[in-house]
């Protein structure tokens, strides 16, 4: 592989990026109740050996947790009791580090895309488990962040290329450039992006570590710039500056600082301002939406996740760190769930021992409790039709609204409108219903599931 100037080989940058980082809500279970859990209570599960990748993690439409494992070359969905079950990615056996999994998202057609960065690959899992990649047409582009569009496209950064991707949900890839010029693949290129959110102005917003940018992109390809003047410049530095980057509900970008221990709140016209997380060497790898007025940070550096308070005020009111009881901890991506949860995946490196990484997925209480529930109403009786109703508590602009029937807690197949009419057939069974939403303007979705009504006649 190609050195680069002054950007890592592909491998070597996820590598660097681990290095620097170990160095440095669920659908209701049908029938069941759920409570809002403490703040800081931590609840995590192991899953054997880590590997180099992303281990990012997303809500699905299905109400439970979505992550990459790079190192079984999988997709995970992980249950609200701690069930873990793995879907293979299909990948070329050439590939020493496998397909390099990284980003994850819930999109707009209701499965789970991801991101292949070695594959160079963009894929999606159906919620039972179907797995389909798709080849980008630009070899070593190195597809990284990826989220839903608004336009009901899914979209994605190359970390090693002048553009943004778009695929549709069929397949069918576009890629537009971020500078003007054609879209090519170049080790050192400075106008790459790393990753990337839906937020205002119904456009896609990514960061450029390299270039000191964060970019917006409209749906139809057309590109703005805007400097972050305080990040420190990466190409000294050693490690990605601007990374993560999510919309919050007070209609601002924000995005983590890694190498200064900031986060970076930026309006849509580019007006910057920084807030120091506790610790300066926080390392912050990711951020989210959290409940009510809140985002999240995981704080790789300090063993931590954050909670940043933006209700309303030009300032976050409070941030509160609060440190993952396992040792020596990484936390690299979080998420909110539907049980109000905030969930995360984290790397546990044990000093002195290497070729020991471990992967964990775990997730913190935030004194809040189910932001989505749903409720099957009508008479549970042939002939009669059932209306699936829900309420959400979650502080953000609903956007889409996704339905699904289910009998005997499986997916009915074309079953996905909000009422449903009972058939004979379906006496004695038990039928409820699933809800998933998709809030604006991170277009991040939470489902709730209701418990179930028995078929009588």
């Amino acid at each position: 592989m190609r050195p680069h100037s002054f950007r890592l080989p592909a491998r070597s940058r996820i590598v660097a990026v681990l290095a620097a980082l170990l160095t440095c809500a669920l659908a209701l279970p049908v029938g069941g109740v759920a409570t809002a859990a403490p703040l800081g209570k931590f609840t995590t599960f192991r899953l054997g050996d880590g590997g180099y990748g992303g281990n990012a993690i997303a809500s699905g439409p299905d109400g439970n947790m979505w992550f990459t494992n790079n190192a079984n070359n999988s997709i995970g969905r992980i249950t609200p009791s701690g069930t873990v079950t793995y879907f293979k990615v299909p990948t070329d056996p050439s590939l020493s580090y496998g397909a390099g999994l990284f980003a994850i998202t819930a999109g707009p057609d209701g499965n789970i895309w991801f991101t292949g960065f070695y594959a160079s690959t963009v894929g999606k899992v159906t919620p039972d488990g179907q797995v389909t990649t798709y080849p980008l047409p630009l070899e070593e582009a190195y597809p990284l962040g990826i989220t839903a569009g608004p336009d009901g496209n899914v979209w994605f950064t190359l970390d090693s290329a002048n553009g943004i991707g778009r695929i549709t949900p069929a397949g069918k890839v576009r890629l537009f450039s971020t500078d003007g010029a054609p879209v090519v693949a170049a080790p050192a290129c400075v106008m790459c992006g790393y990753y990337i959110t839906a937020g205002p102005l119904d456009s896609l917003w990514f960061t450029m570590p390299t270039a000191g940018l964060v970019g917006r992109m409209t749906t139809r390809g057309d590109v703005s710039t805007f400097p972050v003047p305080t990040a420190t410049d990466q190409a000294t530095s050693g490690t990605a500056v601007l990374g993560a980057i999510t919309a919050g509900v007070d209609g601002n970008l924000w995005i983590t600082q890694n190498a200064d221990g900031k986060i970076t709140r930026m309006t849509p016209k580019g007006a910057v301002t920084d807030f120091d997380l506790p610790s300066a060497t926080s390392l912050p790898s990711s951020i989210a939406p959290g409940p009510d007025a809140s985002l999240w940070v995981a704080e790789s550096g300090s063993g931590a996740l954050a909670r940043v308070d933006i209700s309303g005020a030009k300032a976050p009111v409070t941030i509160t760190q609060l440190p993952i009881p396992t040792d020596n901890s990484t936390p690299v991506s979080v998420a909110l769930g539907t049980n109000g949860s905030v969930w995360f995946t984290n790397i546990v490196l044990p000093p002195g021992q290497p070729g020991t990484i471990k992967l964990q997925v775990g997730r913190v209480g935030t004194g809040v409790g189910p932001l989505v529930t749903a409720k099957v109403k009508g008479t549970p009786q042939p002939g009669a039709r059932l209306t699936c109703a829900y309420a959400s508590t979650q502080a953000a602009v609903e956007g889409t609204v996704r339905y699904q029937w289910l009998r005997n807690g499986k997916p009915m197949r074309r079953e996905d409108a909000r009422r449903f009419t009972v058939r004979p057939d379906d006496t004695g069974d038990a039928i409820s219903c699933r809800v998933s939403v998709t809030y604006l303007t991170a277009l991040y979705q939470l489902a709730g599931t209701s418990a179930p009504v028995k078929i009588r006649r």
